[in-house]
């Protein structure tokens, strides 16, 4: 929720896509990858290795136009890294951001329903 929250609170105009993804493996298990791509401000390179540290901001200038205490990729980081999984973000200035996660799951044995599909991605326009 975290992602999603600041992919919409740095899109002005545009879009923000939300991807999910499940790929099983043959031993019961299988990753969870979600993407979230915006056509926002982006992130200027030099402050990508910095983003998922505690109380860090791309923007920490005292006129920045976007609050938050930068502790929201933080937490999101560790938590991903306690599932096992990992986080990442690929960014250009001015452009928009894809931020995205894979974390690995066990499918429950037994009958399941199955899931809901869609076909195609459902852009969330701003």
């Amino acid at each position: 929720m975290n992602l999603i929250g600041n992919a919409v609170k740095f899109t002005r105009k545009g879009q923000v896509l939300i991807s999910v993804d499940y790929r099983a493996e043959e031993n019961s298990s299988g990753f969870l990858s979600v993407s979230i791509e915006d056509t926002g401000i982006g992130i200027p390179p030099d402050k990508i290795g910095k983003l998922f540290q505690k109380f860090t901001q791309a923007d920490s200038s005292t006129t920045r136009k976007f609050g938050g205490t930068g502790l929201g990729l933080a937490i999101s980081k560790q938590l991903v890294e306690m599932m096992g999984g990992r986080i990442g973000v690929k960014s250009i200035s001015n452009e928009g951001s894809c931020f995205f996660f894979q974390v690995p799951l066990a499918l429950i044995p037994g009958p399941i329903s199955p899931p809901e599909t869609i076909t195609k991605p459902v852009p969330l326009t701003i």
